[in-house]
């Protein structure tokens, strides 16, 4: 077995945890790398753990260029996508051993500006930078078209309509649904999110008002110039995480609201 561990700090806690998955699993190889230094893809690995939060979990993502399963374990403040913890460690890594676990198959968005292909776990936001001013945006779906103006809009995976989407007012969508959701940002105009399907083109283009960029992932940002435009659409690039309850979506919705989960 060939396992990558990514983590995002190197305290005994972590350290500790890596003891513990090399004893219960016993790899033949184990490659370990800070989130801070992790530069290459990580492919061809058997399983890849990701020890963090939410933030750690969805920057290994990012990095996982075949699909290779991932196992996050949770050291952060909420892990809202994550079910295993220091505590359960080793009765989920026996879980693992004997296959007792699910599959929940998530893709990227692709996105095309500028000559540059890029690519985002959760969404690709066009906003303002300051908040002072509106903007005007020119959005192409479907074979028509509409403007959106306010501080801007964003495309989420249905990983990231539990993240800026929800807030911004979107729908919390199923893992297992293939679509994307564009959620306008404080719109003048009563515009409500819509979904999309994932094998659609959205077209981005920025038309007038306050200087626009473009963010991916809340990390990666570009300036947005007004006679380019942007295509999204939805990646054949995939990553795997490892779920030990069918129920785990309802699970991280309570989360997020609040609320108590029945049964």
């Amino acid at each position: 077995m060939k396992i990558a561990i990514v983590y995002k700090a190197g305290d005994s806690e972590t350290m500790s945890i890596i003891d513990r998955i090399k004893r219960s699993l016993k790899p033949e190889v184990l490659e370990e790398y800070s989130i801070r230094d992790l530069k290459k893809g990580l492919r061809n690995f058997d399983l890849i753990v990701s020890i963090g939060g939410d933030g750690t979990l969805l920057k290994t993502s990012k990095n996982v260029e075949n699909g290779s399963l991932i196992l996050p374990v949770n050291t952060g403040k909420k892990g809202y996508l994550i079910e295993a913890s220091p505590e359960n460690l080793e009765s989920l890594l026996e879980e693992y051993r004997r296959g007792n676990f699910l599959i929940e198959k998530c893709f990227k968005l692709k996105i095309q500006y500028d000559e540059k292909v890029l690519n985002a776990v959760n969404e690709v936001v066009f906003r303002n930078i300051t908040g002072l001013k509106q903007v005007e945006l020119l959005v192409e779906l479907g074979g028509g078209s509409f403007t959106v103006e306010g501080d801007g809009i964003l495309v989420s995976t249905p990983m990231g309509s539990s993240a800026y989407s929800l807030n911004a007012g979107g729908p919390f969508v199923l893992s297992n649904v293939e679509v994307m959701v564009c959620t306008p940002l404080c719109a003048r105009r009563p515009l409500r999110p819509i979904i999309v399907n994932k094998n659609e083109i959205i077209t981005v283009k920025y038309l007038s008002g306050e200087e626009t960029h473009m963010i991916i992932d809340g990390e990666e940002v570009f300036k947005i110039s007004p006679e380019k435009k942007v295509a999204i659409t939805g990646s054949n690039e995939t990553f795997n995480i490892i779920r030990f309850s069918s129920s785990f979506n309802i699970k991280r919705m309570c989360r997020l609201m609040g609320v108590v989960e029945n049964g």
